[in-house]
This record gives C-alpha cells, sequence and structure tokens, in this order.
C-alpha cells in the first residue's frame, strides 16, 4: 500500500509533490510545537529545547551512519559555516521554545513567520542581493504586522521578544543555509544543527534539570521525531515546488496552533494576532511571488542569449 502510495505521489506535478510535502510538514511541526508546550508544564523551556536537539539527533543517526564519513553524512566542506550555522540556529531554537512555551501557540507562530522579512535586509548586506523599493516597501509594511502583534500599547513581554529573537535567528540561519545547501546535503545540515546545538543548550538546561519520567520520555522523543520529520518534509517540498506556488501553505501552520490552542488549551485567537499576522502573511507572500517573478523573467533572459 505504501509503494502505491508513493507511486501516486511521484506521479503528480512537482508543484503538487511540493505541496503535499509542504502540508504534511505542517502537522509535524505543529505537532512538535504542542507537544514542546505541554511539556513546559513540567520542564523549563532551555531543557525542552536541549531535549528537542538531543533527541533529533537520536532520530538521524541511522541516516548518517548509512551515509558514514562520506559527504551526505557528516562530512563537510565548510566546517566553519556550519558550526556558525549551527550556533545561529542553537539560539534560535533557545528562544523559539521559551516562546512557545510562555505564550499561546498561535501567537509565537505568526511572530515566526516575521523571520522572512528579516531575510530580506540581511540578504542585501551579506549576499549583495538587489533590493529594490517595491520589496523595500513590502517588508516594511511586514514589520507594521510584527508590531501589532507585539502591542506597543501594553508591556512587552519576554515571550514576545523571543518569538521575535527566534525569528532573527531563523532568518540569518537562513542566509546561512542558501550558502552550505550548495556544498553539503539536507541531513549533514540537521547534524550539525543538532551537534552544535547540544553543547550550547546543556548549561542553561542544567540551571533548570527536571529528570523526566519514562512517559515524559515518550514525550520527548515524539517531540523530537516529530521536529525531524517536520524539518525533512519542509526541505523536500522546497527542493520540489516552485517557493511562489507552495509557500502559503506553511502558514496553514497558523491555523493548525489556533485551533491547537483552543482545543487543548483553551486560548483563544486575540485580534491583535489576527490582524497582525494577517499583515505578515500578505506582505511575505507578495514578496516571494515577486521574486520568483523576477527569476523567471532573468531565467528567461538567459535562455535568449
Amino acid at each position: 500500500m505504501l509503494k502505491k502510495f508513493s507511486e501516486f505521489i511521484s506521479g503528480l506535478s512537482s508543484n503538487l509533490q511540493g505541496a503535499f510535502w509542504l502540508f504534511m510538514s505542517v502537522f509535524a511541526f505543529t505537532g512538535m510545537a504542542s507537544l514542546a508546550k505541554y511539556l513546559g508544564n513540567d520542564f523549563h523551556a532551555f531543557q525542552i529545547a536541549f531535549f528537542r536537539s538531543s533527541f533529533s539527533l537520536i532520530v538521524i543517526l541511522p541516516f548518517l551512519i548509512r551515509a558514514g564519513l562520506s559527504q551526505g553524512g557528516i562530512k563537510t566542506k565548510i566546517p566553519m559555516l556550519q558550526i556558525t550555522r549551527g550556533a545561529v540556529s542553537a539560539i534560535g531554537i533557545i528562544l523559539g521554545f521559551y516562546a512557545i512555551v510562555n505564550m499561546p501557540l498561535a501567537d509565537a507562530q505568526a511572530i515566526r513567520f516575521s523571520s522572512s522579512l528579516f531575510v530580506v535586509p540581511l540578504a542585501a548586506i551579506f549576499l549583495n542581493e538587489k533590493v529594490g523599493l517595491k520589496r523595500t516597501l513590502a517588508t516594511l509594511i511586514g514589520f507594521l504586522g510584527v508590531i501589532i502583534m507585539l502591542n506597543p500599547t501594553s508591556d512587552y513581554n519576554v515571550a514576545s521578544l523571543s518569538a521575535l529573537g527566534a525569528a532573527f535567528a531563523f532568518a540569518i540561519a537562513a542566509i546561512f543555509v542558501k550558502v552550505v545547501s550548495k556544498y553539503d546535503k539536507p541531513v549533514t545540515l540537521m547534524f550539525y544543527s543538532n551537534i552544535v546545538s547540544i553543547p550550547i543548550m546543556i548549561i542553561p538546561a542544567l540551571l533548570f534539570w527536571v529528570t523526566p519520567s519514562l512517559d515524559q520520555l515518550f514525550l520527548i522523543l515524539l517531540m523530537a521525531i516529530c521536529a525531524s520529520i517536520a524539518h525533512n518534509f519542509f526541505i523536500r517540498a522546497y527542493a520540489i515546488g516552485e517557493a511562489s506556488v507552495i509557500a502559503p501553505i506553511d502558514y496553514v501552520r497558523l491555523l493548525a496552533s489556533a485551533a491547537v490552542d483552543f482545543l487543548v488549551f483553551g486560548i483563544i485567537f486575540g485580534i491583535n494576532t489576527l490582524i497582525g499576522s494577517s499583515i505578515i502573511i500578505l506582505s511575505t507572500l507578495y514578496i516571494v511571488r515577486r521574486e520568483a517573478k523576477i527569476y523567471k523573467n532573468q531565467k528567461k533572459e538567459i535562455e535568449q542569449i
């Protein structure tokens, strides 16, 4: 049956395949975040982040063993870039998990989506990408959505600022990914993300350490499996499909998080979250579609030469 299903998926167009894998990643990401928030009742966010990286490394270990020391395993031509990217990702994971545990999932996810807005100025600075007026305006409008979500009329809480910090860290990590993905495969990127994160996270985790029970260890392992599956599906989706076509599907994650908030944790979607996240989503979609259009035009010009 699995073989028939695999053949069915393979028979779809590239964009439909990409849309399918991205849609599946939404549920895996939501599952990971939901389990992290639930575990937050018993563990500090720093310890949960440590568990996530440690157990995720265990999950991908069989794939690393199969690949061995060769390219596509743990061998890399750019070790310093991988280590730096891993350190930045570790900071993003710590801040992101703190936000997930201490604020509504939907709010944390919505602010997390602002990561793509940070990529615009960072790409201009570090990758020398040209940023036009329309793209700049769309980015500024997107940040207006972030400000609405943070609600400047009230006190900024640590969780909201942590979510924003996580978005910024993941934006920097995305810039690194654009470089290192030219040299290494996804499993290698996942390996360095986890192996670098563990020693960074262990110190803050030990400060709040609580020894988990067997039931809690099962939930922690399940969270790590969800995280590994989500990242695998996410990478696969964008490797197959066009970003401008499939990107909107990722925003289903916001709806899924809002549903979990209401059904599991009894939290109702706030008006600031609704307005702010809508602005972030619309501005991000504009940027993605505009960049795809520019890329296609450039590709046509090259083909005509």
